[in-house]
């Protein structure tokens, strides 16, 4: 292919100026991380309905009709977790976290059919689904899902705080965060004998659907998922 994929850190507060200067040089289309992913959302003219859910996009593209947003994040933890819920009666979810990956992990969830709780420091009013303070986990035998949207866990960052919480063999646990890779929260998943989908997995998932964005056709998994083996 004859293109080029580069990484620009950007400030929220000039992230518009970026966009205009990328167009001018040429770019088709951007990947966004936090925090701007919810950033962008006033910027675009046109979103999907994963985007529009959120209110965060994680993938633009530049059309005809200016630029457009996707939440590539939505459409990978759906595919993730579609097969590890199927049979289970309980769809029970608790999302940690309040920023854009927490976004769209609710809107996954909900399609799939879960009742949602999020769990954050501060508290939040999102449509259709219950908050509780970070303090107040003490349910350990009804969360279905637990997932760490937070770069807890993250290299360099605090480790994740509520471990206790999983259910040994049921809980199906999942982590965003990639780096790295076994995360103190897989680790203590996988050692319980819980189904887990780590940030690898997911990384590499909402990069195939953004070049379905794009490209107009879903990405290589195997290109991509040596690479980041590497």
């Amino acid at each position: 292919m004859d293109a080029a994929y580069i990484a620009v850190e950007v400030r929220p507060g000039r992230l518009l100026t970026a966009l205009e200067a990328f167009r001018r040089l040429g770019g088709q289309g951007v990947n966004l991380t936090r925090p701007l992913k919810e950033t962008v959302f006033a910027y675009l003219d046109a979103v999907s309905p994963w985007a529009e859910a959120a209110r965060a996009a994680n993938t633009i593209a530049y059309r005809a009709e200016g630029w457009y947003g996707d939440n590539t994040d939505v459409r990978a933890l759906i595919d993730a977790l579609e097969s590890l819920l199927a049979r289970r009666p309980s769809r029970r979810a608790l999302v940690v976290g309040a920023g854009g990956v927490a976004r769209g992990s609710v809107v996954a969830l909900k399609d799939l059919g879960c009742e949602v709780t999020v769990a954050s420091r501060r508290e939040i009013a999102w449509p259709g689904c219950a908050w509780t303070a970070l303090t107040a986990l003490n349910r350990p035998a009804e969360w279905a899902v637990v997932v760490n949207a937070t770069p807890l866990g993250q290299h360099g960052e605090p480790d994740w705080p509520i471990l206790p919480y999983l259910v040994a063999g049921e809980t199906v646990v999942v982590d965003w965060v990639y780096h790295p890779r076994r995360t103190p929260l897989i680790a203590r998943a996988t050692a319980l004998g819980c189904p887990v989908v780590d940030g690898i997995g997911l990384l590499v998932g909402q990069a195939r659907w953004a070049w379905q964005v794009w490209f107009g056709r879903m990405g290589p998994e195997e290109p991509m998922t040596n690479a980041l083996d590497v």
